[in-house]
């Protein structure tokens, strides 16, 4: 359910089945006491659903724009170690916990405008797994774009590894990445490189229809009519063709194969 809100980006439903999970968590948690906090009530260990509701509710507050709240939220799952009898697999869900901790205060300090951690932010996101580099870049982008700084060292430096991203299309990554297109769209056109930023949102239309994710392609739809009056005749009917093509799977046509979107009622 949290990672169902997460695609349609509604954070006031994530973290209140964030609080709802914890409380189960919290439930789950004393029960065992009476035997063993080793003991399986569900697929991970009682930590991971600590970590994973508290770091779902800060990354909703974070969105909503209340950095305070999100930062309470840290401070819930950067130490999980008071959590009794730990064993292999909780171990490692307490040290994951505590290195997100420590990549979501960067990420608030750089949506509050500390430009100052971007370079040791860029530096953990290198060390970091792959599954955290695009969000790591989005927060990147929207602090750029907030606060009007250049970021092309930053990607150009992940550049290789995006494109590999992109090329996969792996689901998971589905939303992660149409969001990374439309930000650095948005980049591009502030940096007044307008033809790239065009064509760039051009193909993030084609690619969240394809891919059937629909807040991005109503995002994407949004800033192309903001920038519209920038388009070059090509970029023009290249967009026409896009949005005709999306017509023709979702019209009806008529007995000879015609939308009927071309013919006209009359008297």
């Amino acid at each position: 359910m949290i990672k169902v809100s997460f695609s349609w980006e509604n954070w006031a439903a994530i973290i209140e089945i964030s609080d709802k999970l914890f409380e189960l968590a919290a439930i789950t948690y004393d029960s065992t006491q009476q035997h063993s906090a080793n003991s399986k009530n569900g697929k991970r260990h009682i930590a991971y659903y600590f970590g994973y509701s508290s770091c779902m509710k800060g990354i909703a507050y974070q969105k909503l724009g209340d950095y305070s709240e999100s930062r309470k939220c840290i401070s819930r799952y950067a130490d999980l170690s008071w959590i009794k009898e730990l064993n292999e697999e909780g171990l490692a869900e307490v040290e994951y916990y505590k290195n997100i901790a420590v990549a979501n205060t960067y990420v608030l300090d750089l949506l509050e405008g500390k430009t100052n951690v971007l370079s040791d932010y860029v530096e953990f996101i290198l060390k970091s797994d792959k599954e955290e580099l695009l969000a790591g870049l989005i927060t990147v982008l929207e602090s750029a774009i907030k606060y009007n700084y250049p970021i092309d060292w930053v990607l150009e430096e992940f550049k290789e590894q995006v494109e590999e991203i992109g090329s996969k299309e792996k689901r998971e990554d589905v939303r992660y990445y149409i969001d990374y297109i439309y930000l650095q769209s948005i980049y591009l056109y502030k940096r007044e490189k307008i033809v790239d930023a065009i064509n760039l949102i051009l193909d993030n239309l084609i690619l969240s229809d394809n891919l059937e994710d629909g807040t991005g392609f109503r995002k994407t739809t949004a800033f192309y009519e903001l920038v519209r009056p920038y388009a070059s005749t090509s970029q023009l009917e290249r967009h026409r063709r896009i949005m005709q093509n999306i017509l023709e799977r979702e019209f009806l046509k008529d007995e000879k194969n015609m939308l009927v979107i071309n013919s006209r009622i009359v008297d």
